[in-house]
């Protein structure tokens, strides 16, 4: 009796209910001229190019990336798997599915069949679902949620420049600026000849070493590049297209996070005050 009573107040209630709310604004406005109302009250939250990281979370098939795309892990991959699911007891292995996307995305770096780039397709969602035993549907969740994760080709170089606001206050968006000028491409676009693919992240956590940039591919492996420049922006990019490997790290020759002259104080440190009685 309670639950018909429930069931009857939550049909009431979704009568007396405006479907959208441009219903509620322009109540004698039916269908699409309502939908057209609607729309026309809505502000994009962005006041530039929305980045690669905010493209709507769906698939299109394609006809490299469709459900009868031939994928598997081959044995190398298995064997990191193996490692991955040792970590967790048997009934929680789908707490593994963020680290077999990133072997996925990684083997696919060297199958030039799937263009030799680092991306997760389709097919390689499904196979992740098979091993670790879940709904396809919850490794696409965690694909589309995490901007980590390439479900669409990018280029063979992956450059991800932070733009969070300790490198931006270092002058980061001046590296982006240097980069689209020397690539001839906006961010999330890449270039004609599949090279580099030129992304903003967000905190990469390197704030001391700011401003600074991640490159994922095959020579530079995900490594970091910081205390950039835009000069040495475009050096590690030109090294690069030349198949060379840029130096990792800090561009201006910092250990670590330390301090360029080894210290952040000015001048020698006061000793502390005593008491004259003392």
């Amino acid at each position: 009796m309670a639950l018909r009573g429930a069931r009857a107040l939550g049909l009431g209630l979704r009568a007396a209910l405006p479907r959208t709310v441009g219903a509620a604004v322009r109540p004698g406005v039916t269908g699409m001229a309502r939908t057209a109302a609607f729309a026309a009250q809505q502000r994009s939250f962005h006041t530039a190019r929305p980045l690669r990281g905010d493209s709507l979370s769906v698939h299109v098939d394609t006809p490299y990336n469709n459900l009868d795309t031939d994928w598997e892990f081959n044995e190398a991959s298995y064997k990191l798997i193996d490692e991955v699911l040792a970590k967790y007891p048997p009934n929680y292995k789908r707490s593994a599915v963020m680290p077999l996307l990133f072997i996925a995305q990684k083997q696919t770096e060297n199958m030039p069949e799937h263009k030799g780039v680092g991306w997760v397709p389709l097919a390689a969602m499904n196979k992740i679902a098979v091993v670790l035993d879940m709904p396809p549907m919850r490794v696409y969740e965690v694909a589309s949620f995490y901007t980590m994760y390439n479900r669409t080709p990018v280029g063979k170089h992956n450059l991800q420049v932070c733009t969070t606001s300790p490198c931006m206050v270092c002058d980061a968006y001046g590296i982006v600026d240097a980069i689209k000028a020397h690539l001839g491409i906006e961010v999330g676009e890449t270039t004609k000849d599949g090279l580099f693919t030129l992304m903003e992240a967000e905190c990469l956590g390197c704030c001391v070493n700011a401003p600074m940039m991640q490159v994922a591919g095959p020579i530079s492996n995900d490594c970091y590049y910081e205390d950039l420049t835009p000069e040495t922006a475009i050096k590690i990019i030109e090294d690069l297209r030349a198949g060379k490997t840029p130096k990792v790290g800090s561009q201006i020759g910092r250990q670590t996070s330390m301090g360029v002259t080894k210290t952040a104080l000015l001048g020698p440190p006061q000793a502390p005050e005593c008491r004259a009685d003392l």
